[in-house]
């Protein structure tokens, strides 16, 4: 894995958030797991990778069942690498990723891949009759996130093992061929590594990305928000047609779709993304008519 070459870096183009100025959930999951990790550390004697890790025995136990999401969020306090190769990946690759899904879906997305990764390990080791075992690390929902990366720009070039200018479906191929092969020899090697959750995560990216699921129409409440968390709702629930809001999203869409073709070119548009971009055209030239 190593860094990509951006084509947008030579026309002067960043990344942005997707909120209009908000810091980007990807930097507040880093600094999130930073920050945990440094605890840790402090802590010492594994006490917090003790009590965040998931353990098979969990998944009959519904008062642990926040364990499942926890063990994303903790690494190994005598491997530096363990915690800086998983945040590498989210932060190099998760930018562009939550610039295409938004904010707040972005982050329906990590949390789910590391929750679905989770359950099938308990599951496995369940049904393997394992119970001293334990997982750790988001590596689960940055592969999950890696892939996505590689299925939205597949043609971007990145630099394999910081040497090799190859294009990011190659990276999404050995990422898939490692894993697999890797969950298979597993039982007659000495890694510690939970190779399922990686393919896990790599199986839910792919389901998201050609099934066309979005994780906010099965989202309660105001989950659905572009903060992405729950705030309190008061007074009546009323729906009221707002056409200023509705034009001022398709504006913001068209915005989206015209960065793209800047990026990637017109031949990158989807149906849908072309006639969004027919309709915005239309509805300029309606307004300077």
């Amino acid at each position: 894995m190593g860094l990509y070459d951006r084509d947008y870096t030579q026309d002067s183009y960043q990344p942005h958030s997707p909120s209009g100025g908000a810091r980007m959930m990807v930097t507040n999951l880093v600094i999130l797991n930073a920050a945990i990790y440094i605890l840790n550390v402090f802590v010492g004697e594994d006490r917090l990778v003790q009590w965040l890790a998931v353990t098979p025995q969990d998944l009959w136990k519904p008062w642990l069942w926040w364990k499942l999401l926890t063990y994303g969020f903790v690494h190994n306090p005598l491997d530096i690498g363990h915690i800086f190769w998983n945040m590498f990946g989210l932060f190099i690759f998760g930018r562009d990723v939550e610039w295409r899904l938004g904010r707040a879906e972005f982050l329906r997305f990590y949390l789910t891949a590391v929750v679905l990764g989770s359950v099938v390990w308990c599951v496995r080791l369940n049904l393997m009759d394992v119970a001293n075992a334990s997982v750790i690390g988001a590596s689960g929902g940055v592969a999950a996130v890696i892939l996505m990366f590689v299925y939205c720009f597949p043609k971007r070039t990145i630099l394999l093992f910081f040497v090799l200018p190859v294009p990011a479906w190659v990276l999404g191929v050995l990422m898939i061929a490692g894993d697999a092969l890797g969950f298979i020899g597993h039982s007659r090697s000495e890694q510690n590594i939970a190779f399922d959750v990686h393919l896990v995560g790599i199986l839910f990216a792919s389901g998201y990305y050609w099934l066309g699921w979005n994780l906010a129409r099965w989202t309660p409440g105001r989950l659905r928000d572009a903060g992405g968390w729950p705030t309190v709702r008061r007074g009546p629930r009323l729906r009221v047609h707002d056409p200023d809001q509705k034009m001022q999203r398709q504006d913001e869409e068209a915005d989206r779709i015209l960065e793209k073709v800047s990026r990637e070119g017109i031949d990158s548009l989807t149906n849908r993304e072309r006639r969004i971009l027919e309709d915005y055209s239309r509805r300029m030239r309606q307004r300077r008519g």
